[in-house]
């Protein structure tokens, strides 16, 4: 029987059967397990709600308020990602079903999507990568209706979902860009003009939120990620995608398949463009396993159409898709039992970590050193606002854009919470299947992340040794917040650090006795001796303050 026509209605159930399995299956893991990898962060932006943070678009932060205000704990959090996370299921059903020319063989597709790392821990979690994939699924469910069928309708739906592809993750512009170099001719279709002004409109209050913050996200993606051209990295990428696809089977299949049509051309675009341009970004930076979830929906697809068709070989991959299934269980179960520690997922024990912070601080607030998951950890299970602050070591985060949340912790006796110890007056709490802190009692806290140094005259090329000048202006600093500068006796440091041996120097100013928002004036510096690329930032540092954090962009430069 013909998968497009007589099954259809049973296809449907069946399909239906399953997204139903999984959210029931979500539903237990939602309930049952403490929050993973960075779904506290991402409640933390719930809390504040805006049309853009620092490093991710709002989907995410609107999913969990929603959620949130419905059920409490954890499954609150997830309540919305984990529903989309079904319709993923579905829609990749849908897809796969809607492709095949002959009877859809449900035991291969049930054992593909389930035995899929990626998919399974994105139907649940609240974390940007879940909206992002319901979304590029739902988007190519669309687009192939919009090529069997030219209407200004599907257009317009079309840039619905493109702009809230958008909204979800920024690799979504990866699946779009893709999709149009895999189609040229849908520049051809004037509908398609309908499609790109919808999503626009759509967008554009995200992109006026970049302009109104001078692109924050743009410049970490681009700037505060970069580092020296190497292989390290390029080994790593090529080592985990290799593990995480099968392994290596679902990336090889869904290369080896041909394509019958433009939908599928577009398919194998989007998969195979997604790899390789993590693999380009791999010779410049680290490339986190889970950047290429994108792809998966797609991948899977085109897997299934090549394995359909496999005359030989069927039991071997019947063979590693149950093993990965097998490995899915024991991570799931793992996550919910909390067995062993996986690195960035549970490997922090948040309700004891919170429980016992709280316990051995005597009721001051807690600052967290270079970290951003603790802080957002430590608030969701105590109820109690904590606040981060990082060094130019680690990097920009969310609670370098919350002001409002960083006033109450001004001039407090707070405890400071770090990786190492500050002084000798340093206590080190061990958390059990969790890590180990050094809490350290500060009597008058004081950060300045309100204030923004502004290089008016970036340099991007200078000579060793050499005498330069930069021209800047600082804004954001109101009465109070001069007369805090004045009384922790603050500074401003500017620091270059040698992106390839990190070796930093540091040149220390005096803030001047009044400073006017935004008023011009130049400092003066000498260029690093050693040639190679650098970064530099300005830093605002009180006296007592620990570390050199972050009040101004990173810039790249050259020191030749």
């Amino acid at each position: 029987m013909p998968a497009k026509q007589l099954t259809r209605p049973f296809l449907e159930r069946k399909f239906l059967w399953l997204a139903g399995f999984v959210l029931l299956i979500n539903l237990v893991q939602a309930y049952g397990t403490t929050l993973l990898n960075d779904e506290s962060y991402y409640w933390v932006y719930a809390k504040y709600l805006s049309w853009g943070y620092f490093d991710h678009p709002p989907m995410i932060a609107l999913l969990i308020r929603i959620g949130a205000s419905v059920l409490g704990g954890e499954i609150g959090v997830r309540l919305l990602p984990l529903l989309l996370g079904s319709g993923t299921f579905y829609l990749i059903c849908k897809l796969i079903a809607g492709e095949t020319e002959g009877e859809l063989n449900l035991k291969l597709l049930a054992l593909l999507l389930l035995s899929s790392l990626f998919l399974n821990l994105y139907s649940f979690l609240a974390i940007p990568d879940t909206p992002l994939l319901f979304f590029a699924t739902l988007f190519l469910y669309i687009y192939r209706n919009y090529l069997n069928k030219d209407s200004f309708i599907n257009a317009a739906v079309l840039g619905v979902v493109a702009a809230l592809l958008l909204y979800s993750k920024y690799h979504g512009i990866l699946v779009i860009g893709l999709t149009l170099i895999s189609n040229p001719g849908l520049f051809k279709r004037r509908s398609f003009y309908v499609t790109t002004l919808v999503a626009l409109v759509l967008y554009a209050p995200h992109i006026y939120w970049q302009i109104q913050h001078d692109f924050p996200t743009i410049r970490f993606q681009f700037g505060g990620r970069s580092g020296s051209i190497g292989i390290r990295h390029t080994l790593s990428y090529l080592g985990e995608q290799a593990a995480v696809t099968g392994p290596v089977i679902l990336l090889l299949f869904s290369i080896l398949y041909r394509p019958k049509d433009q939908f599928q051309k577009t398919l194998k675009y989007i998969v195979v463009g997604i790899f390789i341009f993590f693999l380009a970004s791999s010779l410049k930076a680290m490339v986190n396993v889970h950047w290429t979830a994108v792809a998966w929906p797609p991948m899977l697809c085109l897997a299934y159409l090549y394995i359909e068709k496999l005359k030989a070989g069927t039991r071997f991959t019947y063979g590693l898709l149950i093993f990965n299934l097998l490995v899915v269980l024991v991570m799931r179960l793992n996550f919910g039992f909390n067995w062993f520690g996986v690195s960035n997922f549970n490997d922090k024990n948040p309700r004891l970590m919170a429980s016992t912070l709280k316990a051995h601080t005597a009721g001051h607030p807690l600052v967290f050193d270079n970290t951003y998951n603790e802080p957002s950890y430590f608030s969701f299970y105590t109820g109690q606002d904590a606040f981060a602050v990082n060094d130019i070591w680690y990097k920009k985060t969310q609670y370098n854009y919350l002001p409002q949340l960083e006033q109450r912790f001004q001039d407090k006796a707070v405890a400071y919470v770090s990786d190492k110890a500050v002084d000798s007056t340093s206590r080190q709490i061990i958390i059990p299947h969790g890590k180990k802190y050094y809490i350290t009692f500060i009597n008058h806290f004081a950060s300045f992340n309100s204030i923004n140094v502004v290089f008016l005259s970036p340099i991007n090329n200078l000579e060793a040794n050499y005498e330069s000048t930069f021209q800047i202006a600082i804004n954001g600093v109101t009465p109070a917040l001069m007369s805090q500068l004045k009384s922790e006796s603050a500074y401003l440091v500017l620091s270059f650090t040698n992106n390839q041996t990190q070796a930093t120097s540091y040149y220390k100013y005096p803030l001047p006795a009044v400073i006017v928002n935004n008023q011009p004036f130049k400092i003066n510096f000498k260029a690093p001796a050693r040639a190679g690329d650098y970064h530099y930032q300005f830093a605002v540092v009180a006296k007592q303050q620990i570390g050199i954090g972050y009040n101004s962009n990173v810039y790249n430069c050259r020191v030749n």
